[in-house]
C-alpha cells in the first residue's frame, strides 16, 4: 500500500472554532546511564527568554470553488487480494455480486447487515446514511482496516470521509460517488478498482467511466464583483442589485450575536431593509435587575451575581453567560434600529418545527413578503471519532441539517419563495478537520440540502463554507485569548468580519446564479 503524502499545513488552516491543546513530551533517560544504574544529575535551570507571541492576522477572505480533476484509473489484481479479509455491509444485488467477486480474487469475505467482525483488511459499506451510521463507522475504524470504502453519493459523506482521512492516516477512507445511471456491474467494478488505487483521495467521483477527485481552487469574482462593495464600500450597490430596499424583509436564523449579528447590521446599513431574527436566547422585555444592570464588565457582573445570592461558581458562570448573551442581543437590536432598519427578535428553537413554521407564517402575514433568508444556526461538539459519543454526533448533525430543512420547508410553503436562501457552512466540510466529524458531515449535508432547494424552487440557494472569523465582540467564543494565540502561532489568518459580510453580498449580487456552494477563507493552503 502506498504511504499517505505529507501534510502541507492545510489541516492547521481549516480549523473553525478549534479548541487548543498542548502536547506533552516526556523526557527519555540516557540509555547508557540506565544500563549502569546511574541517574543523571538534574541540569542547572537556565532562565528561558520569553518567546515573542506573533500577532493574529485579520484579512479579507479569499474565494474558493470546488473543482474536479483527473485521477489515475486502477484495476484490482488477483494476487493483491488473495488471503485478505473483507466485509461487505449491505444487501441487494450490488452486495451479492461484490462479495462473489472478492471471493473470486481469493479473499475471505463476509456479507453482513451491521458492524462486521473486527480484523477485516477492508470494509465496503453500500448504503451510507448520516447521522445513523456513525456508530457503525466508529466500530469499523476501531478495527484498523486498510480500506474503508462507501458506495455513494450520500448527504454528509464527503465531509465525514475527509475527516476520517485526517484522523486515520493509515486507512484509505473513501466515498465513491456513482452516477445514477450506473448498473450493478458498473458499481461493483468501480468499488473494486479503489483497492489498487495509488492515491488517498477521500472523495472519488465516477463520471463517464473515469475517476475524478475534488479540490478547492482559488477563483475570484469577475471584475465587477471584485471591486469595493458600492461607492463607499458599504454594500449599497450589492443591495440594489439584489433588489433589497426599505420595503424588503430578510430573515436571519442563528441568533442576534456573532457573525449573524454582523451580517444583519451590514444589511441594515446597505438597504434599510426590515430585519427579522430567530435565536434561542430568550431576551427579557423589561431588561435587567437593578443589581446587575450597573455591572459593565465581566468581572463586575461576576461579582454582582456572587453578591446577589448565587453561591456556586458553576451557577454564577451559567447565569453570567446568559446575561452577556442577552446584552449582546439587545445591543444588536439597538445597532440595527439606529441604522434605520425595523428589527424584531423572535425566540425560536430551530428544532421546534411547529414554532418555526408558525413564526415564518406570521412574518409573511404581517409584511406580505420574505425576500431572503440566512441560516447560520449550528452546534459544535469537537471530539475525535474514536472517543465521540454517537449521541453527540447526532446533536451536531441534526441541529445544522434538520434546522435548515425545517426553515426551507417553511418558506417553501409561502405563496412566493424568497429570492435567495443562504446557508452558513464550514470549511471543515470541504477539507475535513480532526475532531469535527459530525460538524464536517453536517455542513456537507447542508450543501446538498441547499442545492436541492434551489433546484426545486428555481431560486438562489447558496451554501457558504466559511473559514475561521476574527472575533465580532467581547462575548464571541473566537475572542478567547488561548484560541487567538493558537491561531497566531499556526499562521492562520482570520476573516475580517466587515470584509466577510461584504464578500457575501458581492457573491449574491455578482456571483454565478447557478453556483450553489462557495468557500471563503482568509488563509490559503
Amino acid at each position: 500500500m502506498t504511504s499517505r503524502p505529507g501534510t502541507d499545513g492545510g489541516e492547521a488552516l481549516i480549523s473553525e472554532f478549534l479548541r487548543t491543546s498542548r502536547e506533552m513530551i516526556a523526557a527519555q533517560r540516557d540509555v547508557l546511564l540506565g544500563y549502569l544504574g546511574a541517574v543523571p544529575a538534574a541540569p542547572e535551570p537556565v532562565p528561558a527568554e520569553p518567546a515573542e507571541e506573533p500577532d493574529v492576522v485579520v484579512a479579507a477572505p479569499k474565494r474558493y470553488l470546488m473543482r474536479e480533476f483527473d485521477l489515475a484509473d486502477s484495476v484490482p489484481v488477483d494476487e493483491e487480494l488473495a488471503g485478505l479479509r473483507f466485509a461487505v455491509v449491505g444487501e441487494g444485488q450490488v452486495a451479492e455480486l461484490l462479495t462473489a467477486r472478492l471471493a473470486g480474487y481469493g479473499a475471505e469475505t463476509e456479507l453482513v447487515q451491521g458492524a462486521p467482525r473486527q480484523g477485516a483488511d477492508g470494509v465496503f459499506h453500500l448504503s451510507p446514511s448520516f447521522p445513523d451510521d456513525f456508530a457503525l463507522y466508529q466500530a469499523v475504524l476501531a478495527g484498523g482496516p486498510r480500506w474503508l470504502i462507501a458506495n455513494g453519493p450520500a448527504d454528509g459523506a464527503r465531509g465525514f470521509f475527509r475527516t476520517v482521512a485526517r484522523e486515520y492516516p493509515d486507512t484509505v477512507a473513501r466515498v465513491v460517488e456513482q452516477p445514477p445511471e450506473s448498473t450493478v456491474d458498473d458499481q461493483v467494478e468501480a468499488l473494486l478498482a479503489e483497492l489498487s488505487a495509488g492515491d488517498w483521495e477521500p472523495v472519488v467521483v465516477r463520471r463517464d467511466g473515469a475517476r475524478r477527485g475534488l479540490r478547492l481552487t482559488e477563483e475570484g469574482l469577475d471584475p465587477l464583483g471584485g471591486t469595493d462593495a458600492g461607492p463607499a464600500g458599504d454594500g449599497t450597490a450589492e443591495a440594489e442589485a439584489l433588489g433589497l430596499d426599505s420595503d424588503s424583509v430578510v430573515l436571519l436564523v442563528g441568533g442576534a450575536r456573532g457573525i449573524t449579528a454582523r451580517l444583519a447590521t451590514t444589511l441594515a446599513s446597505a438597504s434599510r431593509c426590515r430585519v427579522e431574527l430567530f435565536g434561542r436566547t430568550a431576551v427579557p422585555i423589561d431588561g435587567e435587575e437593578p443589581g446587575i444592570a450597573t455591572a459593565t464588565t465581566t468581572e463586575e457582573l461576576r461579582a454582582a451575581l456572587s453578591g446577589g445570592g448565587l453561591t456556586e461558581p458553576a451557577e454564577v458562570e451559567r447565569v453570567l453567560r446568559i446575561v452577556e448573551a442577552e446584552r449582546e442581543v439587545r445591543g444588536t437590536l439597538r445597532r440595527i434600529g439606529d441604522l434605520g432598519s425595523p428589527v424584531r427578535y423572535h425566540s425560536v428553537d430551530v428544532l421546534d418545527a411547529e414554532a418555526v413554521h408558525r413564526a415564518v407564517k406570521e412574518i409573511h402575514a404581517e409584511h406580505g413578503r420574505i425576500d431572503g433568508i440566512v441560516y447560520a444556526a449550528g452546534a459544535v461538539e469537537d471530539e475525535l471519532i474514536a472517543a465521540k459519543d454517537p449521541a453527540s454526533f447526532d446533536r451536531v448533525f441534526v441541529t445544522k441539517v434538520e434546522g435548515a430543512s425545517t426553515l426551507l420547508a417553511a418558506v417553501g410553503e409561502l405563496p412566493e419563495a424568497p429570492k435567495f436562501a443562504v446557508l452558513f457552512g464550514s470549511i471543515a466540510a470541504t477539507l475535513g478537520n480532526r475532531g469535527q466529524s459530525g460538524y464536517a458531515a453536517a455542513n456537507d449535508a447542508l450543501e446538498a440540502l441547499g442545492h436541492r432547494w434551489s433546484t426545486v424552487y428555481g431560486r438562489r440557494g447558496l451554501t457558504v463554507h466559511w473559514g475561521p472569523w476574527a472575533p465580532t465582540g467581547a462575548g464571541d467564543p473566537m475572542a478567547a485569548p488561548d484560541l487567538m494565540r493558537d491561531y497566531a502561532r499556526r499562521g492562520i489568518e482570520l476573516i475580517d468580519p466587515e470584509e466577510g459580510t461584504l464578500s457575501l453580498l458581492r457573491e449574491l449580487a455578482w456571483g454565478d446564479e447557478g453556483l450553489t456552494a462557495v468557500t471563503y477563507a482568509a488563509s490559503g493552503w
